[in-house]
């Protein structure tokens, strides 16, 4: 009998709710949401010249919200276990995102298992969806008090249940009415009570029907929807907005004594009326946006994926991404007491690795045994990802150039859009894509996913130095621990020298110990007297490309094996070297890259 493939799954009417909310199935373990830190990192100050980032006050700055909606959803990623679809779509730019929210049509929306997963450890929050767009559902809901809390009830036993932070409330259809004053305390009713049951909870109501019941999108915040925002955690305004609407937004939210950054702006990213026409030019929107000072809710940006096809996703999305960084805000997670470690695996891959050795399933064929490599989907297996900004992929040019050919006489012009960054030049025609580097790259220092081979999971990071007097800086992140700190670094290539960053500024860690691994991969161990680690980066002292495989930084453990004399004296060395160089011929960090009295630049001292 073949064993039955446990999915996530909406609930597509009342019925099916009720029927099964006092019966939910379990997943497997479903990771907590990670607390972050209550500052962030203005992405607009983070660049190669800037080694002191100011830690700005987090609920002084506008806040992004993802809304994911590709195809209906529930794909590829409804499985618990994953699939072997290792081209499907993924998302990895968490450090910028402080709110997910799950979206398709159906009535109620409930978040993959990998996705929460993949969000909870980067620390950001979910929300499932409740949506309705024909009439007729709310009238059982909200034909008595007591229908109301049952149904606002079963959504938080919901939430709860799947470890999930809260409800987006998409209400696209005429309303009596007379059920007014009853949806009013339904939402009411299920952000009080969601907040003493989830912590960190959200709901957040989109604009959709005015206070008389009819669906008309406002495009703002004003009289006619305010009572609705006022009752809930925040609004999600539809995407015809003008810069004007966002102002009279402001103004009236102000004079209402709330939160103004509880305003989540519409952007959608295929357009559809939206300032500035989405696409690549979605930073126009975002723009007006932050000018207003009002947070952003991002909607359908898998178009980069859903629009041009998976053959040239990863290129794109990082580059689409790339225009939007510098209007946003970088978000720390917090590991205290706790292991920091990474794989960099996204949550896909062409193969899957263990311990750096590929692996392969067996297949017996008319009596032959016939090994496969394992390709995989898991967004629950992504590991870690990087927190930074890649600014070399920001525009630099933008060309629209005419065709001419094949166009009838009256038509509009097909325009063919060539976009410029440091490191390539994008020809983009309809939904065809051609990506061609730019060559030779030899001013800057940058990195990709690279997923021919990895050390655990699919992929691993690769690192081009062309620039060794300025570092690679990887993770903005908080670890605290008791006791001193070690690391560990597996990687293919030219051996890094770790960086860590925290208040007192930068340190630069030879590692005091390498071993070979396998044919391919190598670890080097690290021991540092820091107990808190603000920012995680590698240097290297020559120009190269270098594959890492894992990072890991943890408490140091007081009997480890790796625990060497080297180790030892390395630890005790720190804070003697502040402001000494690497001097084998080759500046690790140069002046404009130091800060006074910060910066811990050592020899390497090989073992024998």
């Amino acid at each position: 009998m073949e064993a039955q493939v446990a999915e996530s799954q909406p609930f597509k009417n009342l019925k099916e709710l009720y029927d099964n909310v006092d019966n939910l199935k379990l997943w497997p373990d479903i990771k907590e949401l990670r607390e972050s830190t209550d500052y962030v990192y203005r992405v607009s100050e983070i660049n190669t010249s800037k080694l002191q980032l100011e830690k700005v006050d987090r609920f002084k700055y506008p806040k992004t919200l993802l809304c994911h909606d590709m195809k209906g959803g529930y794909l590829e990623d409804r499985f618990i276990d994953g699939s072997k679809s290792y081209n499907s779509y993924l998302f990895y730019h968490w450090s910028v995102i402080d709110t997910f929210v799950y979206f398709s049509h159906y009535f109620i929306t409930i978040p993959p298992f990998g996705w929460i997963n993949a969000a909870h450890n980067h620390g950001v929050k979910v929300l499932g969806t409740l949506i309705t767009e024909r009439e007729g559902i709310w009238e059982p809901i909200l034909e008595t008090p007591e229908t109301v809390r049952k149904f606002a009830d079963a959504l938080i036993l919901v939430a709860k249940f799947y470890k999930f932070e809260g409800w987006l409330l998409n209400v696209e259809n005429n309303i009596e009415s007379k059920l007014l004053n009853n949806l009013i305390y339904f939402i009411k009713y299920l952000t009080e009570h969601i907040h003493t049951e989830i912590r960190n909870s959200e709901i957040i109501w989109y604009d959709s029907i005015i206070d008389k019941g009819q669906l008309k999108w406002q495009n703002e915040v004003n009289d006619k929807n305010i009572e609705f925002f006022l009752n809930c955690d925040g609004i999600f305004l539809n995407y015809n907005w003008t810069e004007s609407k966002l102002a009279n937004s402001y103004t009236l939210v102000k004079n209402h004594n709330q939160n103004v950054h509880n305003i989540y702006v519409g952007l959608d990213v295929w357009g559809r009326g939206c300032p500035g026409g989405g696409g690549f030019n979605s930073t126009y929107a975002l723009e007006k946006i932050r000018e207003q000072g009002l947070s952003v809710a991002i909607f359908g940006s898998a178009w980069t994926y859903e629009f041009f096809g998976p053959r040239t996703f990863r290129e794109l999305e990082t580059v689409f991404w790339a225009q939007l960084f510098p209007s946003l805000y970088i978000h720390v997670p917090i590991y205290e007491d706790e292991t920091f470690q990474t794989s960099f695996c996204s949550g896909y891959g062409r193969s899957l690795y263990h311990s750096g050795e590929i692996q392969l399933t067996m297949h017996d064929i008319q009596g032959r045994s016939i090994f496969e490599r394992k390709s995989f989907y898991n967004l629950a297996m992504q590991k870690p990802q990087i927190s930074m900004p890649m600014p070399h992929l920001k525009f630099v040019r933008i060309l629209e150039l005419k065709n001419e050919g094949n166009v009838k006489e009256g038509s509009k012009s097909p325009v063919i859009y060539v976009y410029e960054t440091k490191k390539h030049v994008i020809r983009v025609f309809k939904n065809i894509v051609n990506i061609e580097d730019k060559l030779p790259i030899l001013d800057i220092n940058f990195f990709e996913f690279y997923d021919e081979f990895s050390y655990d999971g699919g992929g691993c990071l690769k690192l081009i130095t062309n620039d060794p007097t300025v570092y690679h800086r990887l993770f903005l992140i908080y670890i605290e621990c008791k006791q001193e700190m070690q690391a560990s670094i597996i990687f293919n290539g030219v051996e890094p020298i770790l960086i860590l960053g925290n208040d007192t500024g930068l340190k630069s860690i030879m590692s005091y110990k390498s071993v070979s691994l396998d044919s391919r991969w190598k670890k080097c161990f690290y021991s540092t007297n820091i107990k808190t680690v603000n920012e995680i980066g590698v240097s290297f002292t020559r120009r190269n490309i270098c594959y890492l495989g894992e990072i890991i930084l943890e408490e140091k453990q007081q009997h480890s094996s790796d625990s060497s004399e080297e180790g030892s004296v390395l630890s005790q060395l720190d804070d003697k070297l502040i402001n000494k160089r690497i001097d084998d011929g080759n500046s690790n960090l140069t002046n404009s890259q130091n800060v006074t009295n910060s910066t811990t630049d050592m020899k390497e001292e090989k073992t024998n």
